[in-house]
């Protein structure tokens, strides 16, 4: 059962692989909201989908290899530019000549990239932990080599390729686990564990050997925030100070290159927008009220 039914939904077809979207609510602008990636569904903006929708039209999609979208069999079909296109054939699927996007990691460095390809189609972007390589990573996400064969695998030292296959679900049990940090948080993590499982260990292992992440470029992504600065595109950028999967000071280097406001939220982790909703959501209404007054629909 769902707070809120969508009043549309629907595919669209991406060179044979169907890419699912809802769409809830009727106002105005159009907000769409982006996974991380393949790793969680649409289902994980459920905090956010029934208060945004009173107020502005809500898109949401599944990322290709969960939810309802279908299945990639190789690398090359999880790349960035495949992604992005993906998300621009929504919006076209929607009706939607502009939007405010909100993404949350990797989601939050697409938004940016879109904003940078086209500004004239983005009103605005909130960025929740962006995913955008303007810092060294985070030590614990590097400390292990991800193809080494061991005998035991502890704490981090689960992010590797031979246990993703022996036991996904603890993987993602530690792993949100860690994305949560703040006190009394089991609920979010097992939503988020039985969304992993959509994904499961091998459409992660596709994701993980897809081609490069673009945000992981530090000329790239340095030249992509500048690129939204240029274009007077308005950014929200909301950090959590204990995030565990992003570099905590990756936030304020976007919110300054891009000339955007930022959020610290003392104590939160990687996923505020389950964790904190209220918070989050009054962030973004405030957000989009401001970047879009009036506008009329999409």
């Amino acid at each position: 059962m769902r707070a809120l039914e969508p009043t549309m939904s629907g595919f669209v077809d991406r060179d044979g692989l169907a890419v699912h979207y809802e769409v809830y609510g009727e106002g105005s602008p159009t907000v769409y909201l982006l996974m991380p990636d393949v790793i969680v569904q649409s289902r994980a903006w459920k905090a956010q989908i029934p208060f945004l929708a009173r107020l502005f039209r809500v898109v949401v999609s599944d990322p290709r290899g969960n939810g309802l979208s279908d299945r990639p069999t190789s690398p090359d079909q999880l790349g960035d530019r495949l992604l992005l296109d993906d998300e621009w054939a929504v919006l076209d699927a929607v009706g939607a000549d502009a939007a405010v996007i909100v993404g949350v990691c990797t989601g939050a460095g697409h938004a940016l990239m879109l904003a940078a390809e086209h500004p004239e189609r983005v009103l605005g972007v909130v960025a929740i932990n962006p995913g955008m390589l303007l810092t060294e990573p985070l030590a614990h996400r590097i400390a292990f080599d991800f193809d080494e064969t061991r005998d035991a695998f502890d704490g981090w030292q689960k992010q590797n390729r031979h246990y993703w296959r022996r036991d996904w679900p603890d993987f993602a049990r530690f792993f949100f686990g860690e994305m949560f940090p703040e006190p009394h948080s089991t609920k979010q993590v097992e939503d988020c564990v039985g969304w992993s499982l959509g994904a499961g260990a091998e459409t992660m292992l596709l994701e993980h050997d897809s081609p490069p992440y673009l945000g992981n470029a530090p000329d790239t992504a340095t030249a992509v925030c500048e690129a939204v600065r240029a274009a007077g595109c308005p950014v929200l950028v909301i950090t959590g100070s204990e995030d565990h999967c992003q570099n905590p000071r990756r936030g304020p280097i976007v919110a300054d290159l891009t000339g955007g406001d930022l959020v610290l939220l003392e104590g939160s982790g990687h996923l505020p927008s389950a964790r904190d909703p209220v918070k989050v959501n009054l962030l973004i209404r405030d957000f989009v009220r401001r970047v879009a007054p009036g506008r009329r629909r999409s």
